[in-house]
């Protein structure tokens, strides 16, 4: 399925804004568990650090989808070497 440019456009520039958001998100939650002790500190941690691994997968997946955009030459599905093209069809009855 062949999705247009419009549309893959769209989907980069949205992964890259959640993905800066998580990242940010990150960034403020790790901060913040600096501040704290003990457990609360540790969830802290690692919710911070799941964070920041969404944001990279988002960064990521909007990598692959700018990817896309490229332009790339139109080939046929279907190249059978040695093979001779199809007669035309009859045109009568």
């Amino acid at each position: 399925m062949r999705i247009s440019r419009g549309r893959l456009l769209l989907r980069a520039a949205l992964l890259l804004v959640g993905g800066g958001f998580m990242g940010w998100r990150a960034w403020e939650t790790r901060l913040a568990a600096l501040q704290q002790t003990g457990a609360s500190r540790v969830l802290g941690e690692r919710l911070a650090l799941a964070m920041a691994l969404l944001a990279l997968l988002a960064l990521l997946t909007a990598g692959g989808v700018a990817w896309q955009l490229r332009r790339r030459e139109r080939r046929h599905s279907l190249h059978l070497p040695g093979a001779s093209p199809p007669a035309p069809p009859s045109g009568g009855p």
